[in-house]
């Protein structure tokens, strides 16, 4: 299967810009005859803290980007905001009004949305958005995805649970260039840790005093980028065999040698 990554500068002042702009890495990727199509974190607006204004729009992204998977035959992964449901609220009076969410579409209908587990609580990401509860994965072309965002990336657990089904991991994300290494080491780590294909879509262009550059990538289970690392606004493809991962976890299955129940005993005693 062939996916496309969408490294796009994303300009929070202009989103119908941002939306022609989507459209135009639709018609590249319809060129390059690819089968699914990843945009980065918070797609249309970048990483915001206008919470209200970007969370109210949530039905109209996510709209957008379910018509541009019909439109375009294509597997649509995409980020945006929503508000959380008001019974949730009701529940927990004490939360963030509004999720950070990954979205995954298909012939017009959304088929996954993933509500970051891990606010960004350095950037105040946690002073407006509610951390997510559940893991999230899709069935697509006998391939099982996994999915994630940005600073989920630092958190190991979530990405070994992922991976006891998953086989390819996204991860959307708008990560700056002044820890841009760290973005490459952990794919890199997540994809020979967890025996998946990792891909990792990132942003470019500058946003709140930040610069971001790029280096999305897919890594294989091997820890190979098979991508060529770009830093400019571009559409970057690369090439997956699932049936690589399937193989390699016959021949090679490290997640049997997996001591859960020590893992679990350790975490407890570790809290006396």
């Amino acid at each position: 299967m062939r996916i496309g990554m969408a490294q796009m500068d994303i300009s929070w002042e202009n989103i119908e810009d941002n939306k022609k702009k989507v459209e135009e890495f639709f018609q590249k990727a319809v060129e390059n005859q690819v089968d699914c199509i990843v945009f980065p974190e918070m797609t249309l607006t970048g990483f915001s803290m206008n919470v209200e204004e970007t969370g109210e729009k949530a039905e109209k992204q996510v709209h957008f980007f379910e018509e541009m998977s019909r439109k375009y035959k294509m597997l649509t992964v995409f980020g945006y905001t929503e508000p959380v449901p008001e019974e949730r609220l009701k529940e927990h009076p004490d939360w963030n009004h509004y999720y950070n969410r990954l979205g995954i579409a298909e012939n017009g209908e959304l088929k996954l949305n993933y509500a970051k587990i891990h606010p960004f609580s350095y950037g105040f990401e946690g002073d407006y958005y509610q951390g997510g509860r559940k893991l999230k994965s899709v069935e697509w072309k006998d391939t099982t995805l996994g999915a994630f965002i940005c600073y989920d990336l630092r958190f190991p657990e979530i990405f070994q649970i992922s991976s006891e089904k998953s086989e390819i991991i996204f991860v959307i994300a708008n990560w700056p260039r002044s820890r841009i290494d760290q973005w490459d080491t952990l794919l890199k780590a997540r994809a020979i840790e967890n025996q998946v294909y990792m891909v990792g879509v990132n942003r470019t262009g500058d946003g709140d005093g930040l610069h971001y550059n790029g280096h999305s990538a897919i890594y294989s289970p091997e820890g190979d980028v098979i991508t060529t690392i770009r830093e400019e606004e571009c559409l970057l493809i690369g090439d997956i065999d699932p049936g690589v991962i399937k193989e390699m976890r016959k021949t090679f299955p490290m997640k049997n040698d997996r001591r859960e129940e020590l893992y679990i005993k350790m975490w407890k005693n570790s809290m006396l």
